[in-house]
C-alpha cells in the first residue's frame, strides 16, 4: 500500500510546472523512507567574449566579438553539458561545458569548464587551453566573474579568447 500512495505522490508531482520549470518530483531518501521534493532552479550564464585567431585572414589577424547567452534548469543532479559555443577564423573554438546543483535554500553551485581549440579547422579536437571555476550564487542573486583569458600556447599566445561571464539564479 504504502508503495502505491509514493507512486501516486509522484504521478501527482509530476504534472506541476510553473512558467516553463520542470516538473517539481517527489523522490524517495536514500533510507527509502520519507520523501523529498526536488529543488529545481533556473540558472543563466551571460557576458561577452572577444577571440583573435592570429592566422586570420588579414596580417592584424582575425577578431571575433560577441555575447555568451546559455540556460537551464538544474536541480540537486549535477548533470554536465556543452551550454555553449562560438568560432573565430576558421580554426579556434570555445566552449563553455556547464553543470550545477542545487542546495534546500535554493542557491546553486555552477561548475564551469571553459575550453579553447585550436587547430586546421574550427571543428578540431587539438585542445590548447581550458579554465575550470565553481561558484555558489544564492537564490535570486547574480555573481560576476571577469575577464577569463585562454591562450593558446603553441603560437606564443597570439591565438586567444577573453570571456566576461554573470551567472544567475533565477526563480
Amino acid at each position: 500500500m504504502r508503495r502505491k500512495a509514493l507512486g501516486i505522490l509522484v504521478a501527482a508531482a509530476a504534472g506541476l510546472t510553473v512558467a516553463g520549470a520542470p516538473a517539481a518530483v517527489a523522490v524517495p531518501s536514500a533510507t527509502g523512507t520519507a520523501v523529498t521534493a526536488s529543488v529545481w532552479r533556473n540558472i543563466a550564464l551571460t557576458g561577452t567574449y572577444t577571440i583573435r585567431d592570429d592566422e586570420g585572414v588579414f596580417a592584424a589577424g582575425t577578431y571575433c566579438s560577441g555575447n555568451v547567452a546559455s540556460e537551464g534548469w538544474v536541480n540537486e543532479v549535477r548533470t554536465p553539458s556543452v551550454w555553449w559555443e562560438t568560432t573565430c577564423g576558421g580554426e579556434i573554438r570555445v566552449e563553455k561545458h556547464v553543470s550545477a546543483e542545487t542546495d534546500a535554500t535554493g542557491g546553486v553551485t555552477i561548475h564551469v569548464t571553459l575550453r579553447f581549440y585550436e587547430g586546421t579547422n574550427d571543428t578540431n579536437t587539438d585542445l590548447d587551453a581550458e579554465y575550470n571555476f565553481n561558484r555558489y550564487v544564492p537564490a535570486g542573486q547574480t555573481s560576476t566573474v571577469s575577464e577569463i583569458t585562454l591562450r593558446n600556447g603553441e603560437n606564443g599566445g597570439k591565438d586567444w579568447a577573453k570571456l566576461n561571464l554573470v551567472l544567475h539564479n533565477n526563480r
